[in-house]
């Protein structure tokens, strides 16, 4: 009598191991390793509606990605949200001041001009206004600090500012004429710079800036930081009135450490009174991924538990997350995320990308096969219609070590054991002004798998 092998004493815990089962295939010799299948053999299907919940997590990186936000909105979905982006400046090129006592080919200053060029803005579409002021920081940024969502900076002096009815479209660039003295205060720093021998201009640290929201602003940009746009610009010309009319332009990246600070007001939306970690749910069964609002969707995944306990004796040959999702007008849809493991205070390890990611995040599979750092990313399907999310080896991973009743995750780093309830997903880009609300109901596992005989 053939012997049924479960697929447990094939795999070890914590080994992550490819199984290129394919539809079609009906031997050995296709799959690549030693165990039979019938002639007969089929893969099958199953699909699971999986429970979702809304979470509130206000405390993430925003100094990833090369761009800070600025400005305000309310949207009657999630509240107010009010952006400052802080940012360090850093010479690239151009002719520098050496002091009034240097030769008659010392320039002098005009002016100083900041130039943003914005990536997106809510609204996405239309007209809008948009204010807000740059400011010295009292404290200069640490390149090497880790800075959160929640963390406001000191402002000094107020050095520029901006305002202007918007069309969203075509207004992509700001322009900000720096303050006569702050610009001034500058230009003799960077003279006394190229004046010291013991100095140097390109490794100078200047007091970082920041953009703060007025409060008339109707709107919120994403400034790009590193678009060849986005500069301080020093405009010069020379000291000698009998010189050619000459204008020198010295350039200056805004690049270096930066982030954004949020501010949070959910009064009147339908988030009113939440806390942080904790699960909630609207009236008409939507959830959420909104990185502005701090929203994220849960999902449960405990619904295995029974199919395991059913089907140990089985191969997934491919596991995928189909998210049905509802279109707006006046945001682009996020379909870029990662699934974060929850964690038993129902919170998640916001630091996972950078420190044990194999034990907090869903990795692809390619990332298990070389233990490398590449967790799995949503991408919206061909025809636009829904977000995937393929996880196959990780969902084989669960059943290779299912024990009744929990589902284990072994950390193919470690070795440690982790019980896996509920994800949360969150966005590939903690700083991104879209969003994604999803269908009730609109969330779906779909397994395909062959059962496994010997």
């Amino acid at each position: 009598m053939a012997k049924k092998l479960s697929i447990k004493n094939m795999l070890k815990p914590g080994l992550m191991l490819l199984i290129p089962v394919f539809f079609g295939c009906e031997t050995q010799n296709d799959l690549g390793i030693k165990y039979g299948l019938d002639t007969d053999a089929n893969v099958k299907f199953v699909e699971f509606t999986l429970p979702a919940t809304n979470v509130y997590i206000d405390s993430l990186r925003t100094d990833r990605e090369n761009r800070i936000l600025v400005g305000k909105h309310f949207d009657p979905l999630t509240g107010g949200v009010s952006a400052e982006g802080y940012f360090q400046f850093s010479y690239e090129k151009g002719p520098l001041p050496r002091g009034v006592n240097e030769s008659s080919d010392t320039i002098k200053l005009d002016s100083i001009i900041v130039t943003f060029e914005t990536g997106a803005t809510i609204p996405q579409r239309g007209d809008t206004y948009i204010e807000f002021d740059l400011y010295e920081l009292q404290d200069t940024l640490e390149n090497g600090a880790i800075y959160l969502s929640n963390l406001q900076q000191a402002t000094g002096s107020m050095i520029g500012s901006y305002s202007k009815s918007i069309n969203v479209a075509l207004d992509t660039l700001f322009r900000i004429k720096l303050d006569n003295i702050y610009a001034q205060e500058i230009f003799s720093q960077i003279g006394d710079i190229a004046e010291d021998d013991s100095k140097t201009i390109s490794t100078s640290v200047f007091k970082s800036l920041g953009i703060i929201s007025g409060s008339s602003s109707e709107s919120i940009a994403s400034m790009n930081l590193l678009s060849d746009t986005s500069r301080m610009i020093i405009f010069s010309s020379p000291v000698d009135p009998d010189a050619k009319d000459t204008t020198y332009l010295t350039y200056f990246r805004l690049s270096g450490k930066h982030y954004t600070y949020l501010d949070r007001n959910r009064l009147g939306s339908g988030y009113d009174g939440i806390t942080e970690k904790s699960d909630f749910a609207l009236s008409n069964g939507q959830t959420i991924i909104d990185p502005l609002a701090g929203i994220s969707t849960s999902f449960s995944i405990k619904e295995l538990e029974e199919f395991f306990k059913e089907n140990e004796r089985i191969l997934i040959n491919n596991a995928i997350t189909s998210f049905e999702f509802i279109s707006e007008d006046n945001r682009d849809t996020l379909v870029s995320f990662m699934s974060y493991f929850r964690k038993a205070d129902k919170g998640i390890y916001g630091p996972a990308i950078l420190s044990n990611p194999f034990g907090n995040i869903v990795m692809s599979d390619n990332g298990y096969l070389g233990r490398e750092s590449l967790p799995a990313v949503a991408t919206l399907n061909s025809n636009k219609s829904e977000i995937l999310f393929p996880s196959t080896l990780f969902y084989q991973q669960l059943l290779n070590v299912y024990d009744a009743g929990t589902l284990t995750f072994i950390n193919p780093s470690t070795g440690a054991s982790i019980q896996i309830d509920d994800l949360v997903l969150l966005s590939s880009e903690s700083t991104s002004l879209q969003r994604t609300i999803f269908k009730p109901n609109g969330i779906k596992l779909r397994l395909y798998y062959t059962e496994v005989d010997q």
